[in-house]
């Protein structure tokens, strides 16, 4: 019996052992399991802050780009508003030098044919004047057509030229556009900024303010009840040094007044002490709650000097942020100034344009008035056929350059509209 009693006893003691190494054995996995988790997320946290660094490197290297892309854009107009002020004033004086040329020509032409003519008139026969003119009037013809598709051909090409200059301009007005309604946009948001940041400040500084005021008035209803309590206090002392002073005064009027067969009764010496310790304890405690309620007042007043400082602390740092704020939106409000002065040149210069738009109009007037007047006039001379080319030849260069310089002040008005 005892053998089985001994065997049936250890069964559950091996249970228990056994329950006992599982169960640590599952703790031990446990706490494994629990450092790989903290593992795991302190690698989680690590990676989550890589791929913050990382996004904040993003977003500066695109906003560096931005800028880039920005400074791109701006050299790109200003070299593209060159190239198309050089092409321009070479334009310009290639028809110069070619009106230049074809006048010297007309001139010599002109020359000769004057020539041709007083040697006509000087008494040649009228078969070789009859040959001469003809043979004038078929090389002022040639000349005449040949000119005229040389100059159809540079008014095609001329035509070519404005067209690209055209589109490069309007392109280029484009993205000036864009670019100022973003800027203007900026603008507005930076200023909208700026006022939500003054008004918070100021919201805030108010606040401030009425909080400090608020404890500086309880501060001083708190020195006036101290001032109050102190004075009662010393009224309460000096009452009790009055009290003592008689106090002393009656026993020595006792002590030299009295005589062994003269004594106060008993009761009544018992109820002077009774009373003299009554009222001792009495003003000892009144002292005791007055120093504690001073005290207490002390310690509420330390309190309200640390907000106080604290408040301070705060209204600086706030004052601080402010300045810190205006100083960061001082750039843009330099930036505002170069806007306006650029807007002021550009005014100006579309005001001169305006100006020279009005001197060519009035070129371009008078010189149609010349052109009627010389249609007008009508020579009556031998010669009336070869008169009447070169009044054609001279009409057409007069309308050529009528045509330019309505170019001229299509380019200007075009100018006009980008500013």
């Amino acid at each position: 019996m005892s053998k089985k009693g001994r065997s049936k006893g250890e069964k559950p003691e091996m249970e228990v052992d056994a329950v006992q190494m599982a169960n640590e054995e599952l703790r031990a996995k446990l706490t494994s399991i629990q450092i790989e988790f903290q593992q795991e997320k302190s690698k989680v946290g690590k990676l989550r802050e890589r791929l913050q660094e990382a996004k904040l490197e993003r977003e500066q290297e695109q906003r560096r780009h931005t800028a880039y892309i920005s400074e791109l854009k701006a050299k790109l107009h200003e070299e593209k508003t060159k190239e198309l002020q050089a092409l321009r004033e070479v334009l310009i004086r290639q028809h110069e030098q070619e009106a230049a040329r074809t006048a010297k020509i007309k001139e010599g032409e002109l020359q000769r044919l004057q020539a041709t003519l007083n040697v006509l008139r000087d008494g040649a026969a009228d078969k070789v004047k009859t040959a001469l003119l003809a043979e004038a009037r078929e090389e002022a013809r040639r000349a005449f057509d040949g000119e005229r598709l040389r100059l159809q051909q540079e008014i095609l090409e001329l035509k070519a030229a404005r067209k690209q200059a055209e589109e490069a301009l309007s392109n280029c007005m484009q993205a000036d556009k864009t670019k100022a309604a973003d800027l203007r946009a900026a603008y507005q948001a930076h200023q909208d900024e700026v006022h939500r940041i003054k008004r918070e400040c100021e919201r805030d500084i108010r606040r401030l303010m009425d909080e400090i005021k608020g404890k500086d008035r309880v501060i001083l209803a708190l020195e006036k009840e101290l001032g109050v309590q102190t004075g009662q206090t010393q009224k309460l002392l000096l009452q009790k040094e009055a009290l003592d002073e008689q106090l002393v005064q009656v026993r020595e009027a006792e002590r030299y007044h009295s005589s062994p067969k003269r004594e106060l009764p008993p009761g009544i010496g018992d109820m002077a002490e009774l009373m003299g310790v009554q009222d001792q304890h009495m003003d000892e405690r009144d002292v005791r709650r007055f120093q504690l309620k001073i005290a207490e007042l002390n310690s509420v007043i330390r309190k309200l000097e640390d907000r106080n400082t604290l408040l301070a602390d705060e209204r600086n740092e706030l004052l601080k942020r402010s300045r810190e704020t205006e100083v960061q939106l001082k750039p843009l409000v330099e930036k505002n100034k170069r806007m306006n002065k650029k807007n002021e040149d550009l005014l100006h210069s579309i005001q001169r344009m305006e100006e020279k738009i009005k001197n060519l109009t009035r070129e371009n007037v008078e010189m149609k008035e010349k052109l009627s007047a010389q249609a007008s006039l009508k020579r009556h001379t031998s010669l009336n056929d070869l008169s009447l080319t070169r009044d054609e030849q001279e009409i057409e260069f007069l309308r050529l350059q009528v045509l330019e310089q309505q170019h001229v002040i299509d380019d200007l008005s075009l100018v006009r509209l980008c500013g």
